[in-house]
């Protein structure tokens, strides 16, 4: 059986297009994201519509089924493909991939990466030469029932949290300190670009037009050094956190830095936004020290992701 599937610019399309992503978002949710408030169609909407400009992404979409393809580098690609319960078997899934494919091997990806969490989207992959690999432990934090305490940073060190932007200072330390996620735990195919300054702001400007606060909290030594970061977002009206990456720059580890921030960041968020319910975060399985800290902090484990790779023959 045939589907039709449409690309969508999602920069230029209206709004009733893109809520179509979030329809079938709303419907896969209890698979993909158990036990975390729903994104809002709003949300969803500003998320495609204002993607950073520092990666390529595309977007497709079918009757009951949506894909969105990411490729930050030839083996730092990614696709995330739904279809919803109603309309599986029918072809939407691989009517959606052939498109995500063909896209891929035009932008020279040599290594595709998704994610199942089901023996249904554990079929699929297989069944189109997607290899199991690296497995991703989500974890959730009740904010309103957890007693955190003060953070003890090391002598030395102090911490401090930055809202919406790193300030212009502090810019280049910052991207020296975000080298440290260089060698956190990573399939073998996968190798992602390391951040730039120009990675750093393109992210703030795309967060900002979502309407999404950015926070960051870094453990700093009086020389400006930034030892250990880790960053929050929250969109406007939501009752969810969203931990991005957390990093401690390797001469610096084992001194409870990754606590420290940790912790400062989740205690002003409580203070700045007591509508915030639920902090949700995701760690590879083998990542044990970050592990740790969430359980330390109160994070219980949700949901485990697996990624599937598939290689692709360059032309």
């Amino acid at each position: 059986m045939n589907v039709r599937v449409e690309e969508i610019d999602a920069r230029t399309a209206s709004d009733e297009v893109l809520v179509r992503f979030a329809e079938v978002e709303h419907d896969c949710r209890h698979e993909n994201a158990p036990g975390e408030p729903m994104r809002t169609t709003a949300e969803v909407i500003a998320y495609y519509r204002h993607k950073p400009t520092s990666y390529t992404s595309c977007h497709w979409l079918a009757a009951g089924g949506a894909a969105e393809l990411n490729v930050h580098g030839p083996t730092a690609a990614f696709v995330d493909l739904k279809v919803r319960p109603s309309a599986r078997r029918q072809g939407v899934g691989a009517d959606l991939l052939a498109c995500v494919l063909e896209r891929a091997q035009e932008l020279d990806v040599r290594a595709l990466h998704a994610h199942h969490t089901t023996p249904t989207g554990a079929a699929f992959a297989r069944r189109f030469g997607f290899v199991d690999g690296q497995r991703v432990v989500r974890a959730l934090l009740d904010l309103r029932g957890v007693d955190l305490p003060p953070p003890e940073p090391p002598a030395g060190w102090a911490l401090r949290t930055w809202r919406r932007r790193v300030p212009d200072v502090h810019l280049a330390a910052y991207v020296t300190a975000r080298a440290a996620m260089d060698d956190a735990p990573a399939p073998d195919e996968m190798e992602f670009p390391t951040w730039t300054a120009t990675t750093v702001r393109t992210s703030e400007e795309s967060l900002a037009l979502r309407d999404r606060e950015m926070r960051l909290t870094v453990a700093m030594r009086d020389d400006g050094v930034i030892g250990a970061f880790t960053e929050l977002r929250v969109s406007r009206g939501s009752i969810l956190g969203f931990t991005d990456d957390t990093g401690t720059v390797a001469e610096h580890r084992r001194q409870g830095l990754a606590r420290a921030v940790k912790l400062e960041s989740l205690r002003r968020l409580q203070r700045d936004h007591p509508q915030i319910e639920v902090v949700s975060t995701s760690n590879a399985e083998e990542n044990t020290a970050m592990r740790r800290v969430n359980d330390q902090v109160g994070f219980k484990p949700s949901l485990v992701e697996t990624t599937a790779t598939r290689s692709l023959s360059v032309p």
